[in-house]
């Protein structure tokens, strides 16, 4: 394994965290707002229908690849975020949930494009290896956002006011474009209309009607060449299929905490825990595939994930005090970071680096779209069926991708390495 670079530890743990905040302010603060108001099960699983600008941001991904520079689309979209936070904070006051509904969808379109930047610019910026070896790093940055968010900005909005925690999110959001703005390297950028093999131009070069129609033909290269790589039904199959489980049990998660008795401020302590065991288990898991491969950690640590969702069940049953509401928390937590450095490594690999932005963009989206309508039905299937039931069934919608898992393809699709 290759030493470790202090500045891509910064940049790659700056980045990142810049990702992670956006998401729990949409989905962690605004699920957390929403039950402490005491809205219903059904709006609450609603916040799931944030993800369908993940879900279809392919659409408009190799915008990023083609037009501007990955780092600059990346600091900017941190403002705009940064500013829509202020706007969000200023409505909480008053309960409006039209108005407040309407300014998080425009946030998570600006939160989905932003995710196609800060992700093709860590597969533009690093080569595979590094990739791999500095998985841990993004993904632990990432949830040390989502313990700012759903714990320590939660807590501060039960003791104080949901102005100030909403509104303090918008002021980190801002300090971190602007650190990012500076710490951030410059990579050159690899334009996907002048690769070869892309189907544009010829041996000699682009002609100058090949250099109109660049851009327009680099879209569909784009859409092409990830829909057509190897076994990619398979591929597609799992990316689909293996956080279904863990989502629906994401979604309910909140409603079962606050029927169990665990109020606001406690809530919000246990995600702060909860996310610090995921913060282990990622950098632990990543540390571990970057040393044994992913051939060797793909299966056990997306099987050590999915297992872990009959915690749940358990919790859902027994109705245990929060002693021992905890350390099931905390395990889960721990196995879910496992799963998510391992399957990480495995969309990345998954990517050609003349268009990282739109084939990441397109890996996350149908992983989104599973995520979005499974939490969006978690609502009124949990109204409907209670809690045992309902995470009994969130299980089995697990299993199609414990048997998938065993037949994916395990190597990278592109083996040569780039200069960092």
């Amino acid at each position: 394994m290759p030493p470790r670079s202090k500045r891509a530890l910064l940049w790659t743990s700056t980045t990142y965290f810049g990702e992670g905040l956006p998401w729990s302010f949409l989905h962690q603060m605004g699920t957390e707002y929403l039950t402490a108001i005491g809205a219903s099960a059904t709006q609450i699983g609603s916040t799931s229908l944030l993800h369908l600008a993940v879900t279809f941001k392919f659409v408009w991904s190799p915008f990023l690849d083609l037009f501007g520079r990955k780092r600059t689309w990346l600091w900017v979209l941190q403002i705009a975020l940064g500013l829509g936070m202020f706007v969000v904070a200023a409505l909480s006051p008053s309960r409006n949930l039209a108005a407040f509904w309407v300014v998080l969808s425009a946030l998570a379109v600006v939160h989905a494009t932003h995710d196609i930047a800060c992700d093709g610019f860590y597969l533009q910026a690093l080569d595979t290896k590094g990739q791999a070896l500095y998985s841990g790093t993004r993904l632990a940055a990432y949830r040390l956002a989502m313990i700012v968010g759903s714990s320590v900005l939660v807590v501060l909005a039960g003791r104080t006011s949901w102005l100030l925690g909403f509104g303090a999110a918008g002021v980190l959001m801002i300090l971190t474009a602007i650190v990012n703005a500076i710490v951030m390297p410059r990579p050159p950028e690899q334009k996907p209309q002048t690769d070869e093999g892309d189907g544009i131009g010829g041996r000699d070069g682009p002609s100058p009607a090949d250099v109109r129609l660049a851009k327009p033909r680099a879209f569909l290269v784009a859409y092409r060449s990830f829909v057509t790589q190897p076994q990619a039904v398979l591929v597609l199959s799992f990316l689909l299929f293996y956080r279904l489980g863990d989502i629906m049990m994401f979604a309910m998660s909140k409603p079962l905490l606050r029927d169990l008795g665990v109020d606001t401020a406690h809530r919000g302590v246990l995600n702060g825990f909860g996310t610090g065991a995921s913060i282990l288990g990622v950098v632990v898991g990543g540390a571990i595939v970057a040393r044994r491969g992913l051939a060797r950690c793909l299966i056990p640590m997306i099987y050590a994930q999915n297992l872990a969702i009959p915690l749940y069940i358990g919790m859902a049953v027994w109705k245990p005090s929060f002693g021992s509401i905890l350390p099931i928390v905390l395990f889960e937590q721990l196995v879910a970071g496992f799963g998510m450095a391992a399957s990480t490594v495995f969309l990345m690999q998954r990517c050609r680096r003349a268009f990282s932005a739109s084939h990441f963009a397109m890996a996350t989206s149908v992983v989104s779209l599973a995520s979005t309508f499974s939490g969006y039905a978690s609502g009124p299937l949990n109204t409907r069926l209670g809690h045992p039931l309902f995470f009994t069934l969130a299980f089995v919608a697990s299993v199609p991708s414990l048997v998938l898992v065993l037949f994916v393809p395990k190597t990278p699709i592109e083996t040569e390495p780039v200069a960092t």
